[in-house]
């Protein structure tokens, strides 16, 4: 029953998916974090699906650009952007970690939170725009497809760091979210990086390892960064992971809609 519990805290606190009313106790918090990539699955099918929809009917690339772009947000409610926002403001203080960490707990939006995000967010519509306009011309759904599936993978992988890496904050959220996280949590987050991988390399083993290639350079490069900056991971910077990382992949994956 606390399994339950632990999937409906973790949709109730990483989507806006509506789900049933229960009390967040510590016990239910105990797995919620393994969930995590549930949200990426339910985002990857959806956008899969509009995909094959708006291919069967021949939809114009711009719009479906933009609507494949607006999908992640909408279920998400920019859950993870919030906490990319927060830290592009700490990192462009040039302050102390100290002084880093409380910017990234004030709630007021700076100038950089706002530039970085909306610098992001082309890029993302850019790159996604390539993918789409190739594959809708050659009528081959392998890179959306993988581009679906990353975000699962994203996501397991940013569970891992959660639980993994050495955290800034003992009274933070995140805190909160991994304290009764143990070793079965990160095995379970690693089969489902991995599941999310191999479902890749099924369709396309060059696409599956360059994908986790990427991935796994940006997370060696992100616990450094978060280090130094910050002296470890915090809710904020998992949200800098998950849009960081899938901005990568759709960069990659625009990349190799050209080289395939």
């Amino acid at each position: 029953m606390s399994i339950i519990k632990s999937i409906i805290i973790s949709l109730s606190l990483y989507s806006k998916i509506p789900m049933p009313r229960t009390q967040w106790d510590e016990d239910s918090f105990e797995h919620a974090i393994s969930f995590l990539p549930l949200t990426g699955l339910i985002i990857g099918a959806v956008s899969y699906a509009f995909t094959r929809l708006a291919m069967n009917y021949q939809l114009p690339v711009p719009f479906v650009t933009l609507i494949l772009t607006a999908i992640p947000l909408i279920i998400t409610g920019g859950f993870h952007v919030d906490g990319f926002m927060d830290v592009q403001d700490a990192i462009h203080s040039y302050q102390s970690k100290e002084k880093k960490l409380e910017i990234m707990k004030d709630p007021h939006i700076g100038a950089f939170a706002v530039i970085s995000a909306g610098i992001a967010l082309l890029i993302w519509t850019g790159f996604l725009y390539l993918v789409l306009a190739r594959s809708f011309e050659t009528q081959d759904l392998t890179i959306p497809t993988a581009y679906c599936l990353s975000f699962v993978l994203v996501r397991a992988l940013c569970g891992i760091t959660c639980i993994s890496f050495p955290k800034a904050k003992e009274d933070g959220m995140l805190n909160k979210e991994t304290k009764s996280s143990q070793k079965g949590d990160v095995m379970f987050l690693a089969l489902e990086a991995f599941l999310a991988l191999g479902a890749m390399m099924l369709i396309s083993r060059f696409v599956g390892i360059v994908s986790g290639v990427v991935l796994v350079l940006f997370t060696f490069w992100y616990r450094e960064a978060c280090k130094r900056n910050f002296g470890g991971v915090t809710g904020d910077t998992a949200g800098f992971f998950v849009v960081t990382g899938e901005t990568l992949m759709v960069i990659s994956l625009a990349i190799m809609c050209y080289v395939l």
